[in-house]
Protein backbone atom coordinates (compact mmCIF):
# COMPACT_ATOMS: atom_id res chain seq x y z
CA UNK A 1 0.00 0.00 0.00
CA UNK A 2 1.68 3.38 -1.14
CA UNK A 3 0.74 6.47 1.28
CA UNK A 4 2.34 9.70 1.17
CA UNK A 5 5.62 8.91 -0.72
CA UNK A 6 6.04 5.74 1.07
CA UNK A 7 5.26 2.21 -0.14
CA UNK A 8 4.60 -0.69 2.73
CA UNK A 9 5.11 -3.96 1.59
CA UNK A 10 5.07 -7.75 3.21
CA UNK A 11 8.16 -10.13 2.55
CA UNK A 12 7.34 -13.66 3.47
CA UNK A 13 5.12 -14.39 6.88
CA UNK A 14 7.43 -11.67 8.87
CA UNK A 15 9.62 -8.82 7.63
CA UNK A 16 7.85 -5.66 6.90
CA UNK A 17 9.32 -3.33 3.57
CA UNK A 18 8.78 -0.07 3.93
CA UNK A 19 10.05 1.71 0.84
CA UNK A 20 10.59 5.47 0.53
CA UNK A 21 8.19 5.65 -2.81
CA UNK A 22 8.92 8.94 -4.97
CA UNK A 23 11.46 7.68 -7.50
CA UNK A 24 11.08 10.57 -9.76
CA UNK A 25 12.52 13.02 -7.22
CA UNK A 26 15.28 10.72 -6.03
CA UNK A 27 13.31 9.66 -3.05
CA UNK A 28 13.79 12.69 -1.37
CA UNK A 29 11.94 13.63 1.85
CA UNK A 30 8.90 16.30 1.46
CA UNK A 31 6.55 18.01 4.60
CA UNK A 32 4.47 15.10 3.77
CA UNK A 33 6.60 12.10 3.47
CA UNK A 34 9.16 13.08 6.63
CA UNK A 35 4.92 13.62 8.56
CA UNK A 36 3.96 9.87 7.50
CA UNK A 37 7.33 7.75 8.31
CA UNK A 38 6.94 7.75 11.67
CA UNK A 39 3.35 6.72 11.57
CA UNK A 40 4.06 4.11 8.88
CA UNK A 41 7.00 2.41 10.38
CA UNK A 42 5.17 2.21 13.66
CA UNK A 43 2.13 0.66 12.15
CA UNK A 44 4.14 -2.39 10.18
CA UNK A 45 6.13 -2.69 13.40
CA UNK A 46 2.88 -3.18 15.83
CA UNK A 47 1.88 -5.83 13.77
CA UNK A 48 1.95 -9.07 15.65
CA UNK A 49 3.18 -11.06 12.49
CA UNK A 50 6.53 -8.62 12.30
CA UNK A 51 9.13 -9.26 13.18
CA UNK A 52 11.66 -7.35 11.43
CA UNK A 53 11.59 -4.09 9.24
CA UNK A 54 13.37 -3.31 6.14
CA UNK A 55 13.65 0.33 5.31
CA UNK A 56 14.70 1.32 1.62
CA UNK A 57 14.12 3.75 -1.20
CA UNK A 58 12.66 2.54 -4.73
CA UNK A 59 14.28 2.98 -8.22
CA UNK A 60 17.65 4.78 -8.21
CA UNK A 61 18.20 6.13 -4.47
CA UNK A 62 18.18 5.36 -1.49
CA UNK A 63 17.08 8.94 -0.67
CA UNK A 64 18.47 12.33 -1.82
CA UNK A 65 17.62 14.43 1.10
CA UNK A 66 15.40 16.75 2.08
CA UNK A 67 12.86 18.10 -0.69
CA UNK A 68 14.36 21.67 -0.62
CA UNK A 69 11.42 22.85 -3.56
CA UNK A 70 8.98 21.60 -0.45
CA UNK A 71 11.05 22.19 2.81
CA UNK A 72 12.65 25.87 2.35
CA UNK A 73 9.45 27.46 2.42
CA UNK A 74 8.16 26.03 4.92
CA UNK A 75 11.46 25.87 7.48
CA UNK A 76 12.28 29.87 6.23
CA UNK A 77 8.94 31.67 7.31
CA UNK A 78 10.06 32.28 10.99
CA UNK A 79 12.81 30.43 13.48
CA UNK A 80 9.92 29.31 15.77
CA UNK A 81 7.95 27.59 13.49
CA UNK A 82 10.97 26.08 11.91
CA UNK A 83 12.35 24.69 14.94
CA UNK A 84 8.79 23.16 15.47
CA UNK A 85 8.30 21.55 12.18
CA UNK A 86 12.43 19.95 12.87
CA UNK A 87 11.01 18.72 15.66
CA UNK A 88 8.21 16.84 14.36
CA UNK A 89 10.73 15.58 11.10
CA UNK A 90 12.74 13.94 14.22
CA UNK A 91 10.24 11.38 14.82
CA UNK A 92 11.12 9.62 11.99
CA UNK A 93 14.31 8.74 13.53
CA UNK A 94 12.39 8.17 17.25
CA UNK A 95 10.62 5.89 15.35
CA UNK A 96 13.26 4.15 13.58
CA UNK A 97 15.40 3.89 17.28
CA UNK A 98 12.34 2.82 19.57
CA UNK A 99 9.97 0.51 17.98
CA UNK A 100 10.85 -3.18 18.98
CA UNK A 101 11.47 -4.69 16.00
CA UNK A 102 14.79 -4.63 14.26
CA UNK A 103 15.14 -2.29 11.45
CA UNK A 104 17.56 -2.84 8.60
CA UNK A 105 18.43 -0.22 5.82
CA UNK A 106 18.82 -1.27 2.13
CA UNK A 107 20.98 1.32 0.10
CA UNK A 108 21.89 1.78 -3.37
CA UNK A 109 22.38 4.75 -5.19
CA UNK A 110 22.19 7.72 -4.23
CA UNK A 111 21.54 8.61 -0.50
CA UNK A 112 22.79 12.18 0.16
CA UNK A 113 21.29 14.80 3.47
CA UNK A 114 18.85 13.43 5.76
CA UNK A 115 18.56 10.05 3.44
CA UNK A 116 22.31 9.51 5.16
CA UNK A 117 20.61 10.41 9.20
CA UNK A 118 17.86 7.88 8.24
CA UNK A 119 20.03 5.22 7.08
CA UNK A 120 22.63 5.88 10.17
CA UNK A 121 19.37 5.41 12.82
CA UNK A 122 18.70 2.14 11.67
CA UNK A 123 20.18 -1.23 13.68
CA UNK A 124 22.14 -2.65 11.08
CA UNK A 125 22.94 -0.98 7.36
CA UNK A 126 23.34 -2.82 4.02
CA UNK A 127 24.84 -0.65 1.37
CA UNK A 128 26.14 -1.25 -2.36
CA UNK A 129 29.48 -0.87 -3.22
CA UNK A 130 29.47 2.27 -5.07
CA UNK A 131 27.21 3.90 -2.86
CA UNK A 132 28.40 7.27 -1.59
CA UNK A 133 27.50 8.81 1.88
CA UNK A 134 27.26 12.75 0.79
CA UNK A 135 26.16 14.99 3.82
CA UNK A 136 25.79 17.72 1.78
CA UNK A 137 23.89 19.90 4.46
CA UNK A 138 26.51 22.52 4.25
CA UNK A 139 26.67 22.38 0.28
CA UNK A 140 23.52 24.77 0.21
CA UNK A 141 24.04 26.73 3.98
CA UNK A 142 22.73 24.07 6.38
CA UNK A 143 23.90 22.06 9.53
CA UNK A 144 23.71 18.12 9.60
CA UNK A 145 19.59 17.48 10.65
CA UNK A 146 17.60 14.24 12.20
CA UNK A 147 20.17 13.01 14.26
CA UNK A 148 23.08 13.21 11.75
CA UNK A 149 25.72 15.07 14.25
CA UNK A 150 24.82 12.55 16.89
CA UNK A 151 25.13 9.11 14.77
CA UNK A 152 28.12 10.50 13.17
CA UNK A 153 29.55 11.80 16.22
CA UNK A 154 29.26 7.79 17.94
CA UNK A 155 30.73 5.87 15.03
CA UNK A 156 33.45 8.45 14.07
CA UNK A 157 34.68 10.28 16.82
CA UNK A 158 34.41 14.11 16.73
CA UNK A 159 37.50 14.92 14.16
CA UNK A 160 35.95 13.03 11.55
CA UNK A 161 32.59 13.81 12.24
CA UNK A 162 32.98 17.31 12.14
CA UNK A 163 35.36 16.78 9.01
CA UNK A 164 31.96 14.90 7.34
CA UNK A 165 29.99 17.48 8.49
CA UNK A 166 31.18 20.58 7.69
CA UNK A 167 33.27 19.82 4.07
CA UNK A 168 29.73 17.75 3.23
CA UNK A 169 32.81 15.24 1.04
CA UNK A 170 30.97 12.02 -0.01
CA UNK A 171 32.27 9.17 2.25
CA UNK A 172 32.32 5.62 0.16
CA UNK A 173 30.50 2.73 1.58
CA UNK A 174 34.15 0.94 2.09
CA UNK A 175 34.76 3.54 4.40
CA UNK A 176 31.53 3.65 6.45
CA UNK A 177 31.78 0.06 6.79
CA UNK A 178 35.21 0.86 8.53
CA UNK A 179 34.05 3.25 10.44
CA UNK A 180 31.04 1.33 11.47
CA UNK A 181 28.08 3.35 9.82
CA UNK A 182 27.68 0.42 7.69
CA UNK A 183 27.65 -3.04 8.42
CA UNK A 184 27.93 -4.85 5.25
CA UNK A 185 28.82 -3.30 1.75
CA UNK A 186 27.67 -5.89 -1.39
CA UNK A 187 27.21 -5.99 -5.06
CA UNK A 188 25.74 -2.90 -6.23
CA UNK A 189 22.23 -3.91 -6.64
CA UNK A 190 22.13 -6.66 -4.19
CA UNK A 191 21.54 -4.59 -1.08
CA UNK A 192 17.64 -4.72 -0.98
CA UNK A 193 18.52 -8.93 -1.11
CA UNK A 194 21.18 -8.84 1.80
CA UNK A 195 18.76 -6.40 3.39
CA UNK A 196 16.27 -9.21 3.12
CA UNK A 197 18.31 -11.80 4.08
CA UNK A 198 19.91 -9.79 7.44
CA UNK A 199 15.59 -9.16 8.44
CA UNK A 200 14.75 -13.05 7.56
CA UNK A 201 17.50 -13.72 9.70
CA UNK A 202 16.65 -11.39 12.28
CA UNK A 203 12.94 -12.56 12.49
CA UNK A 204 13.76 -16.29 13.40
CA UNK A 205 15.12 -15.16 16.11
CA UNK A 206 14.02 -14.65 19.82
CA UNK A 207 11.86 -11.14 19.30
CA UNK A 208 11.95 -10.37 23.31
CA UNK A 209 15.84 -10.75 23.73
CA UNK A 210 16.30 -8.86 20.56
CA UNK A 211 13.66 -5.79 21.52
CA UNK A 212 15.38 -5.93 24.77
CA UNK A 213 19.04 -5.81 22.78
CA UNK A 214 17.85 -2.80 20.86
CA UNK A 215 16.00 -1.04 23.91
CA UNK A 216 19.41 -1.15 25.95
CA UNK A 217 21.78 -0.23 23.18
CA UNK A 218 19.86 2.46 21.82
CA UNK A 219 18.39 3.43 25.16
CA UNK A 220 22.14 4.19 26.57
CA UNK A 221 23.04 7.39 23.86
CA UNK A 222 18.96 8.63 23.45
CA UNK A 223 19.79 11.41 25.82
CA UNK A 224 23.25 12.42 24.18
CA UNK A 225 20.58 11.94 20.88
CA UNK A 226 17.50 13.83 22.15
CA UNK A 227 20.00 16.65 23.10
CA UNK A 228 21.70 16.80 19.73
CA UNK A 229 18.37 16.84 18.01
CA UNK A 230 17.24 19.86 20.01
CA UNK A 231 20.32 21.76 19.42
CA UNK A 232 19.68 20.83 15.38
CA UNK A 233 16.20 22.04 15.37
CA UNK A 234 17.30 25.44 16.56
CA UNK A 235 20.07 25.71 14.14
CA UNK A 236 18.46 24.24 11.17
CA UNK A 237 15.78 27.00 11.77
CA UNK A 238 18.81 29.97 12.15
CA UNK A 239 20.43 28.40 9.28
CA UNK A 240 17.47 28.49 6.69
CA UNK A 241 16.99 32.33 7.68
CA UNK A 242 20.08 33.07 6.22
CA UNK A 243 21.49 34.38 3.43
CA UNK A 244 23.97 31.78 2.72
CA UNK A 245 20.98 29.12 2.50
CA UNK A 246 19.73 31.41 -0.12
CA UNK A 247 22.36 31.52 -2.18
CA UNK A 248 23.18 27.72 -1.51
CA UNK A 249 19.92 26.86 -2.99
CA UNK A 250 20.39 29.01 -5.80
CA UNK A 251 23.80 27.53 -6.81
CA UNK A 252 22.02 24.16 -6.28
CA UNK A 253 19.53 24.65 -8.63
CA UNK A 254 21.91 26.26 -11.08
CA UNK A 255 24.47 23.08 -10.44
CA UNK A 256 27.37 24.62 -9.41
CA UNK A 257 29.14 25.21 -6.13
CA UNK A 258 27.88 27.77 -4.10
CA UNK A 259 29.92 31.04 -3.40
CA UNK A 260 29.19 32.32 -0.01
CA UNK A 261 29.70 36.11 1.18
CA UNK A 262 32.11 36.75 3.84
CA UNK A 263 31.18 35.74 7.44
CA UNK A 264 28.78 37.82 8.61
CA UNK A 265 27.07 37.75 12.46
CA UNK A 266 23.62 36.71 12.60
CA UNK A 267 20.77 36.36 10.20
CA UNK A 268 18.35 38.54 7.84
Amino acid sequence: MSSDGLLAERHGDAVAVLSIDRPDQMNALDDALLRRLPQALREVARDSATRAVVLTGRGRAFSAGGDLDDLGPRLSSGVEAARQLMVTYHEAVRAIQEVDVPVVAAVDGACAGAGVSLAAACDVVVAGRSVQFTPAFTKVGLVPDLGALHFWLEALGPRLAKELAMLGEPMPAETARTHGLVNHVVDDGAALDTALDVAERLAAGPSASFAMIKSIVNGASSRAREEVMALEAFAQAAAFRTSEFDDGVRAFRERRPAVFAPRQVGSR
